[in-house]
């Protein structure tokens, strides 16, 4: 991950505080990953793979399993980074710890009902704390239990035959794609970090396959990132070519350094269904 970091900061010199920061909490994610305490992955649910072929995810995102103590001692973990990147990030810390302390806010509660938007969205409107906030913290704290269930299913569900806009594993829509190999492409799931492939000239979000509606852009000079348009629904997905790279793409950061085409497409008129994380409003 450093070597990645700082490839990418001497490249894009004007993303060096994001990269930092994702540095650091990719850095103390892996920590935790370390620490997982997880309940292996069964396959055995009768029915799973027709489940899959008629396009029912494995799961549903509130009985994902995640790690609840790693997860908590993750989010503290993240409020001692966070506090030291920006005055914004500072003042919502300060408003999480003092919701803490006065027993307003619940980070075990958090990360057990990590998919339910209205009790976080309550507790942060109560708590004066921004929204998209509290949820990027409860993401982050809960991605190593994320990526761990991931790994095991790869390893025990054939999901090459899903080739569909959304995630296999969650139902969630995907936060970017790639191209590898011999130019297959594979989306990075938005919720769960999974990656599934699937197919390369369709639109994720309508499923629009005809070429003539579907267009891409770069920015001059960097071919190797690029953003996928589709015209019927007017939406976008930026898409990583690997093969362009002299190196193993971390996706997360590169969409994180590609801040500049997200702006450019919506200056087209083109939206983001699902925005990156980071992104924080």
């Amino acid at each position: 991950m450093r070597e990645l970091a700082e490839n990418l900061r001497e490249r894009k010199p004007a993303y060096a505080e994001f990269i930092d920061f994702y540095e650091q909490i990719s850095m103390a994610q892996e920590q935790a990953k370390k620490d997982l305490v997880s309940t292996p992955f069964k396959s055995a649910k009768p029915g799973i793979e027709a489940e899959l072929k008629e396009g029912f995810p494995l799961l549903d995102k509130p009985e994902i399993p995640v790690d609840v103590p790693s997860s908590v001692s993750l989010f503290k973990k993240l409020l001692e980074i966070g506090r030291h990147v920006n005055q914004k990030l500072q003042q919502n810390i300060e408003s999480i710890e003092h919701a803490i302390s006065s027993e307003r806010l619940d980070i075990g509660e958090q990360v057990r009902r990590h998919s339910d938007e209205i009790y976080r969205d309550e507790i942060a409107l109560h708590a004066r704390i921004e929204r998209s906030v509290l949820k990027f913290l409860v993401h982050m704290s809960i991605q190593p239990s994320l990526q761990l269930l991931g790994e095991q299913i790869k390893d025990t569900v054939d999901t090459r035959s899903w080739l569909r806009g959304y995630c296999p594993v969650c139902g969630s829509l995907p936060l970017v794609s790639a191209l590898k190999g011999e130019g297959q492409r594979f989306f990075l799931c938005s919720f769960c970090s999974f990656e599934w492939q699937s197919e390369r000239l369709k639109c994720p979000f309508c499923e629009n396959n005809d070429h003539q509606t579907l267009h891409y852009f770069y920015a001059e000079g960097d071919e190797a990132c690029r953003v996928d348009l589709c015209e019927k629904c007017k939406t976008y997905i930026k898409t990583i070519d690997t093969r362009k790279l002299s190196y193993e793409p971390d996706l997360h950061l590169e969409d994180i350094a590609t801040i500049h085409l997200d702006i450019l497409a919506s200056e087209k008129g083109f939206s983001r269904p699902v925005s990156s994380p980071w992104g924080m409003e």
